[in-house]
């Protein structure tokens, strides 16, 4: 089974400060879109962080003939977005959290947007981990830590109690995020994180200073070859 996703987060679109950047995001989310249909990639899952609730309908329309996957992030409104967003493996009415599975991996979508994951969703996660599979966890904040200033400031608020539940068990687990708007790899004990550049400004890796700058924009391709995960950053 060789399977291609691509991951794109925080496109910000019609949002204020990226437009103070000079970011065009809709120009941006034009462009990956194009290199999508360049490269055959039919399947998204997006990161969170769409931008302004006026600019919903035109996301989830530009993606409307793709399969879609979503959770949601710090700038994303559930009420919102569920207006738009149909998905048969979601059930609760307040939050975006759900799962499938895929070939070799179980595919686990947790939803952030209150900046910390809920007792609700904290143990729905702690049940669908218990699995033979490897775990595929999209979650829009990270969960490793990374040496930053953004990361000081802005981490999701109980990470903590979402690592210890993953080193719980035996399973691989690669965590695919965004929200610091830049890329970064790490790993621990059985879990490994991708941080994936923003569709929008990007921030250096700094820790003493938030730096943004407007230089680049780009998404990551993710394949899945049977058991194995290979991904890679497109950068424009």
């Amino acid at each position: 089974m060789i399977k291609k996703i691509a991951y794109i987060t925080d496109i910000h679109l019609d949002e204020d400060f990226p437009e103070t950047l000079g970011v065009d995001s809709r120009k941006n989310w034009k462009t990956i879109l194009k290199d999508l249909k360049s490269r055959s990639i039919e399947e998204v899952v997006y990161g969170g962080d769409i931008g302004k609730k006026s600019s919903n309908s035109w996301f989830f329309e530009s993606l409307k003939n793709y399969q879609l996957s979503i959770s949601l992030g710090n700038h994303d409104n559930f009420s919102e977005v569920i207006k738009h967003y149909k998905n048969d493996s979601h059930r609760d009415p307040k939050e975006l959290f759900y799962c499938w599975e895929l070939g070799f991996f179980k595919c686990i979508f947790l939803d952030s947007s209150t900046e910390d994951i809920s007792n609700k969703q904290l143990k729905w996660l702690q049940t669908e981990l218990i699995t033979l599979k490897k775990i595929l966890l999209f979650i829009h904040h990270p969960i490793l830590p990374i040496p930053t200033v953004i990361d000081t400031r802005f981490a999701l608020k109980n990470r903590e109690k979402i690592q210890d539940a993953l080193q719980e068990v035996p399973n691989d687990i690669t965590v695919f995020c965004g929200h610091y708007h830049m890329e970064d790899y790490r790993s621990y004990e059985n879990i490994t994180q991708y941080i994936t550049p923003a569709a929008s400004y990007q921030v250096e890796k700094d820790p003493e200073e938030i730096k943004v700058h407007n230089n680049t924009f780009g998404y990551r391709v993710i394949e899945l070859h049977n058991e194995q995960i290979y991904t890679e950053v497109v950068l424009f």
